[in-house]
């Protein structure tokens, strides 16, 4: 077994870049992605010794990679960019989000007895996620110190719903198409995003400077330290809460927007972040949780769509808006990419990937407000 801290996070390191490789050259492992690899692996490895299954480095992985991410995402987003979505999107975006949080809470109603007194957390993690993505879902699941075990699978059960969920949309479109009213026309998009060339790289590689990593270093540092402060001075208040909401409030001066390289460094802290949490998982714990959650999952799904769909022809603002939005939000900016360009609606890739971005933003308040609503209720 690794023992020492620093050999532990050269593995580490090495493991990622390994999870990094496959996803390039694997076309499988790219449909899973890399941050899921890394789970497997360190599951693996925790569960064959190679890798301790607790210890100092879990501690900062989770005390320090999850904050630190989060604040680097939001930091490259600006709410100006939000605007060129569209209000018909942004109306959809809202629709989807209330369709995840009644998802989530009429699964939670039903399962609780099965899944046991973490479903709360559960309805939080799964909110976050649907909401904006996989960093939501890690941020409410560490703040709720959910158990390793039922995290795990969770997560790998998530990261396995993105593309299905792509050609079920896609099967839904043609199921409705005569169903919804012909949507007004909609403007194209105005925003240049170098992302819709290529959304994997827009996480995965950037050209940084000296004085961008330093900044980029030390502001997410500051919003940690500042968010314990602010958490232990009004406890009620998730700290993480406190961090998104300055995190968003400096993300709007315009010498932040200019710095490159935030999604890059917040992507490989969560990928350390994934597989430290993967190694302290048990596989029978894994394994027993894991079809009960997928069904969890499925119907929260099925809740967001009959929602967010339902409210969306009632208000006629037209299947492909909603579809979008319902994407952006279950799959996050990239699914929403891939499935605006197999629809050939190109005039709504931008926006797609715009409201993408800004569940990054809300996914952590919908979480909180969705496990304390399910907890009080059920």
């Amino acid at each position: 077994m690794i023992q020492h801290p620093v050999a532990l996070l050269a593995f580490m390191f090495l493991v990622v870049a390994a999870s990094r490789w496959l996803e390039d050259h694997v076309p499988f492992i790219k449909k899973l992605s890399s941050a899921v690899v890394c789970t497997l692996f360190g599951m693996l490895f925790g569960n064959i010794g190679l890798m301790p299954q607790a210890g100092v480095i879990h501690t900062a992985m989770g005390d320090y990679a999850v904050p630190y991410s989060i604040a680097l995402i939001i930091l490259s987003s600006s709410l100006r960019d939000f605007r060129s979505a569209g209000g018909a999107l942004l109306a959809c975006f809202c629709l989807a989000c209330l369709g995840s949080v009644a998802g989530a809470v009429a699964a939670s109603w039903l399962f609780t007895s099965i899944l046991g007194p973490e479903t709360w957390k559960l309805a939080g993690m799964f909110t976050g996620a649907f909401t904006g993505g996989g960093i939501n879902f890690v941020a409410v699941g560490r703040e709720l110190q959910t158990s390793p075990s039922l995290f795990s699978a969770a997560l790998v059960v998530d990261n396995l719903s993105t593309v299905p969920y792509i050609l079920a949309q896609m099967a839904l479109v043609g199921l409705l198409a005569r169903v919804f009213p012909a949507p007004e026309a909609e403007a194209a998009a105005t925003t240049a995003d170098t992302t819709a060339d290529d959304p994997f790289r827009y996480w995965t590689q950037a050209t940084v400077t000296l004085t961008d990593l330093a900044v980029l270093g030390a502001i997410p540092l500051l919003f940690v330290w500042a968010g314990r402060m602010l958490g232990a001075w009004w406890p009620s208040v998730p700290q993480v809460l406190w961090l998104t909401t300055m995190a968003i409030a400096v993300a709007q001066i315009p010498a932040i927007q200019r710095l490159k390289g935030a999604p890059v460094i917040a992507y490989f802290a969560l990928h350390l972040f994934f597989l430290s949490i993967g190694s302290a998982s048990r596989m029978s714990d894994v394994a027993t949780a894991g079809p009960m959650l997928a069904i969890y999952m499925v119907v929260i799904i099925a809740v967001h769509v009959l929602v967010a769909y339902t409210l969306a022809w009632a208000m006629g603002l037209g299947l492909a808006n909603i579809t979008m939005a319902s994407q952006a939000t279950v799959g996050g900016p990239g699914s929403a990419l891939a499935l605006g360009m197999a629809m050939r609606w190109s005039h709504l890739v931008t926006p797609g990937i715009i409201v993408g971005i800004l569940g990054y933003s809300v996914g952590n308040y919908l979480g909180f407000f969705c496990s304390y609503l399910v907890r009080t209720w059920l």
